[in-house]
């Protein structure tokens, strides 16, 4: 056969590997790119031996590593970075130059060069968005104050990605010294963050305007990918990186909106083809004999990646005011190595940086990290229920004004929903304390002259320091519906005549919350469905008479219904 012969019946192998990798890992629900890493390992070279022309593959895979960081620019929102707050923000980046310090001094141990040993703290600072996001979907706890604070370090980690791959052609050298080549490369992405924003104000914005007023989709497809490979050539012709150039794109175009949200929308296909090509193409270099070999290296690089980050985040969150159960949490979602750490160990051996041992022992590191991501997160959060019950794991306030609260409402959360329901309360001139795990929310309701305690409602020793057996209602609007459970548990066995609301997201958490103890329950999806209802009918002519009537029949069904109501949940209106 020619080559060219070869080379499809090679992606018909990729292709087919990464589709029973990834089926593979959906039914043991794990991340699909695990799946497609095993696949590579069993069809590369070390191992069946399918693929002959593995350089191929891997030139090919060079689109998928283009498209997966262009996705990943659009899908950042600087918005959502400046949401995360200062705290967050400190904790992030002094975890990743703290991990960077320790990866530097382990590599250096090992017996590697320096720049083999910064690699190693580059790739080590960085974890795994994908899995950790899955894995908090997955449990519910997107939401929640730990699942908020790991996504703003996720984020800040993926923007650090852009300067830790504009240092390795200066880690590469070229005879001179490395603060001259670092300087260059400094000033090359200076330049190649001014012209791509430039472009950003203005070209870009309207050229995609223009195109999607053409109104031909395939035209705008085009236009998406041509303009993320086109800047990724300009990087990449600076003596840059190409995935630098396609993560400045992505961030560029996010940009503008809404041909942003559009532009993710089209490209998103091809970047799951080509990114499952670039994660096959990497299990390819994996050799288990040279793995089993170097078991020692790959153990401490996985014992660092794990422990170094669990320590530096959860120390790191403590001292700037988050409670133990938190930061535990934190600690423990981040201990993986993520996609962009194949990146960075990709780049540097392509540029020479590091030895031929290094890809391999990163690839083993990171699949076998993220593997048991979703275990270490379980057990971080079993961790963090046995500190919420210890009593010298919350902040009992010390106000005397709490001391004398009789006849008051407890609020169990202070987040949108918590804090509106608190200025209403305090219009109508009733005593409230809240409840609240986050430091900056606390700090926030302190600063308005509240009564507020910092520590987790789902906590028997907080609501007493509420003093709950004197309350005439508990409000429970928490993310989490694991504690919001427990919060209605506690609080009906330590007051059985209390008054007790919760806010839920599911019909199963409704349920719950109900036969944990809640008198009454809102479902906020439902309540919007049926105001949309009533809107829609008014609009259409239907008496206001006639249009209560339907609302109530509607909303007598869907608590009734037994797939996806409210199931006999008891809606009486509270008046405490």
């Amino acid at each position: 056969m020619d080559a060219q012969t070869d080379l499809f019946l090679d992606i018909v192998y990729v292709f087919v590997a990464a589709f029973a990798g990834g089926l593979g890992a959906r039914a043991l629900k794990l991340p699909a790119l695990l799946g497609y890493l095993v696949a590579g390992i069993a069809v590369g070279p070390h191992a069946l031996g399918l693929i002959g022309n593995a350089e191929d593959v891997q030139t090919i895979a060079g689109f998928g590593v283009v498209l997966l960081l262009f996705a990943v620019g659009v899908e950042i929102s600087m918005v959502d970075l400046a949401r995360v707050g200062r705290r967050v923000l400190a904790v992030g980046g002094g975890q990743i130059l703290g991990t960077m310090a320790a990866g530097y001094a382990i590599g250096l141990a090992l017996g590697w060069d320096g720049a083999q040993a910064i690699v190693l703290g580059m790739v080590l600072s960085l974890s795994s968005t994908m899995v950790v996001m899955k894995t908090l979907s997955d449990r519910g706890a997107v939401g929640s104050l730990h699942g908020r604070v790991t996504t703003g370090i996720l984020l800040l980690q993926d923007l650090a990605f852009i300067p830790m791959v504009a240092v390795l052609p200066a880690l590469a050298g070229g005879g001179t010294s490395f603060l001259v080549d670092l300087g260059a490369g400094a000033a090359k992405v200076a330049l190649a963050l001014g012209l791509v924003f430039v472009l950003g104000r203005r070209g870009i914005p309207w050229v995609l305007g223009r195109v999607a007023l053409v109104g031909a989709r395939e035209s705008f497809i085009v236009t998406v990918v041509a303009l993320a490979f086109a800047i990724a050539a300009i990087t990449s012709s600076m003596g840059l990186s190409a995935a630098m150039g396609a993560f400045l794109a992505g961030l560029v175009i996010s940009k503008s909106d809404p041909t942003g949200h559009r532009a993710l929308r089209e490209v998103t296909p091809l970047r799951d083809v080509f990114g499952a090509v670039f994660f096959v193409s990497i299990g390819m270099l994996v050799d288990l004999g040279f793995l089993m070999e170097h078991a020692l290296v790959v153990g401490i690089v996985v014992a660092a990646g794990v422990g170094v980050k669990l320590v530096l985040s959860a120390g790191l969150l403590r001292l700037l005011g988050y409670l133990p159960p938190t930061s535990v949490q934190v600690g423990f979602s981040l201990g993986q190595l993520g996609e962009f750490s194949f990146i960075l160990a990709g780049s540097a051996a392509a540029l020479g940086v590091v030895d031929d041992s290094f890809l391999p022992v990163i690839v083993a590191a990171a699949v076998g990290t993220m593997a048991v991501t979703p275990a270490m997160m379980a057990a971080g959060g079993r961790a963090a229920g046995r500190l919420r019950r210890r009593r010298g794991a919350v902040a009992v306030p010390e106000d005397a004004a709490a001391e004398r609260l009789s006849g008051h409402v407890v609020l169990a959360g202070l987040g949108r929903v918590g804090s509106f329901i608190a200025d209403e309360l305090e219009a109508q001139h009733i005593v409230a304390i809240g409840i609240d795990m986050d430091p900056v929310v606390v700090e926030r309701a302190q600063g308005r002259g509240r009564l507020v305690i910092q520590g987790d409602a789902a906590s028997d020793v907080l609501l007493a320091a509420a003093h709950i057996e004197r309350a005439l209602l508990l409000v429970i609007a928490l993310p989490d519906p694991v504690s919001a459970v427990l919060a209605a548990q506690h609080a009906r066995r330590m007051s059985p005549r209390l008054q007790i609301v919760g806010r839920v997201s599911w019909a199963e958490e409704a349920e719950a919350l109900r036969s944990a103890g809640a008198d009454a329950v809102v479902w906020p999806e439902m309540e919007a469905a049926l105001e949309i209802m009533r809107v829609s009918l008014i609009d259409l002519g239907v008496t206001p008479e006639r249009v209560v009537q339907l609302v109530e029949d509607a909303r007598a069904t869907l608590d009734g219904a037994e797939d996806g109501g409210l199931d006999g949940l008891d809606r009486r209106r509270l008046d405490p």
